[in-house]
């Protein structure tokens, strides 16, 4: 359950908190305290998240098995794999390539289960195991379920990691869409464009069209009835490139503001997980709220075309909305969010694109080509420094950026 990036590498929760004043010194320490105090915040609300615990704790009681070896993906807190040790685990392997990697050490620890936990401080992608487990869990269920590498950390594991016949926790995830009429989603998108912003800024609002939000709207928010769009098989591969494509019945006069997004997650065998905005039962978890380029005007009975696109690999989510009476196609893209043009970004994704180092890259590279095995920290800083004076603006600026790049590239 580390950082969400990109599109939905946002997780639910995301707030702005009190720093220490004594980070506030300069700007890339304010920014580590501020993570820090994030994540706390962030994992606060998973394991304050009373529904979403208690199917969890139903799915694992199902699942795990005494003895069992299990492994938790993105483990976050490591609050699954703290239930998966109290339904009688033998052993749990915890990845994490956050620093919540080290409160899933105090949880399991001060829980009395250190001698029966492997902490992994990495990128699942990039670990090894020494065994094979009987289970693999995961909560990468983002807003839209698919938009969190949910799908590719699954798959990967599923090879790496799982015994032949062994078990996993998601294992079904079905997607719906509806479309939405909502004053708090446009306010959501308008900022740039506010009479108060000088209007030699309001060009910004594209980006913020084309962009996935998370909202938690109810079924007033929605002025078409909720359509299933997918089904998806997580105990099977799923393709890079998926497209589904779902009718909305219009069932009230109003204008689209764009397309809600949500998931029914299937953790165990009946032991559903849902943050639909028309269950009462749902889960604390924003659903997926995916802008037009323009409002789209409808009446009762109109009958909509929406289709949705996903490299959920590349981070990239097209969605596309035909009008009912002209059949005008109007199409967004999370390709479109960045300052960089879309084609640019397309291009930077052919197999055949040579990349380049950025300025950054080739200073970390730079440093890090110090770091022998044999050099010690201060000795790196030493030699970057006489060798390259002129690698940052000033020592002190060159010094925390040696330390940033050990700190990040350099084993401990």
């Amino acid at each position: 359950m580390g950082r969400m990036r990109g599109l939905a590498r946002q997780r639910p929760g995301r707030y702005l908190v009190a720093v220490p004043s004594a980070a506030v010194r300069c700007g890339h320490r304010l920014l580590e305290g501020s993570v820090v105090s994030d994540m706390l915040d962030e994992h606060l609300e998973y394991v304050s998240d009373q529904a979403r615990m208690a199917l969890f704790r139903q799915a694992i009681g199902r699942v795990v098995k005494p003895g069992d070896s299990v492994v938790d993906l993105g483990c976050g807190s490591a609050v699954l794999g703290l239930m998966s040790l109290k339904a009688g685990a033998r052993h749990v392997d915890a990845i994490d390539s956050t620093s919540a990697i080290d409160l899933a050490k105090g949880t399991l620890q001060g829980a009395g289960f250190a001698g029966h936990a492997h902490f992994h401080h990495a990128l699942t992608s990039r670990v090894e195991l020494p065994r094979e487990a009987d289970v693999i869990i995961c909560d990468h269920v983002g807003y839209f379920g698919f938009d969190y590498g949910l799908i590719e950390l699954l798959a990967d594991a599923r090879r790496r990691f799982l015994k032949p016949g062994g078990a996993q926790v998601p294992r079904r995830l079905r997607l719906f869409l509806s479309a939405v009429d909502s004053e708090g989603c446009r306010k959501e998108t308008s900022g740039w464009a506010a009479p108060e912003v000088p209007a030699e800024f309001h060009w910004v609002r594209a980006s913020a069209l084309a962009r996935v939000h998370p909202m938690q709207l109810k079924a007033a928010d929605l002025i078409a009835a909720p359509a299933a769009l997918a089904d998806l098989n997580l105990m099977e591969d799923q393709p890079d490139f998926m497209s589904w494509t779902a009718t909305l019945a219009i069932e009230r006069e109003g204008v689209i503001d764009g397309l809600l997004g949500w998931f029914e997650c299937e953790l165990a065998q009946d032991v559903w997980m849902t943050n639909s905005p028309v269950n009462a039962a749902a889960i604390a978890r924003p659903q997926a709220y995916l802008p037009l380029s323009e409002p789209m005007e409808v009446n009762v009975g109109d009958v909509v075309q929406a289709t949705i696109m996903a490299r959920p690999a590349d981070n990239v989510v097209v969605w596309q909305v035909q009008r009912p009476g002209d059949g005008a196609l109007l199409s967004n893209s999370t390709l479109n969010s960045g300052f960089d043009s879309a084609v640019h970004r397309l291009m930077s994704l052919r197999p055949d694109h040579v990349p380049q180092l950025s300025a950054p890259g080739r200073a970390r590279q730079i440093v890090l080509g110090y770091c022998d095995g044999k050099r010690t920290r201060a000795e790196i800083h030493e030699a970057v420094a006489r060798d390259h004076p002129r690698l940052m603006p000033t020592p002190a600026e060159l010094s925390r950026f040696i330390n940033e790049a050990l700190a990040q590239d350099a084993s401990s």
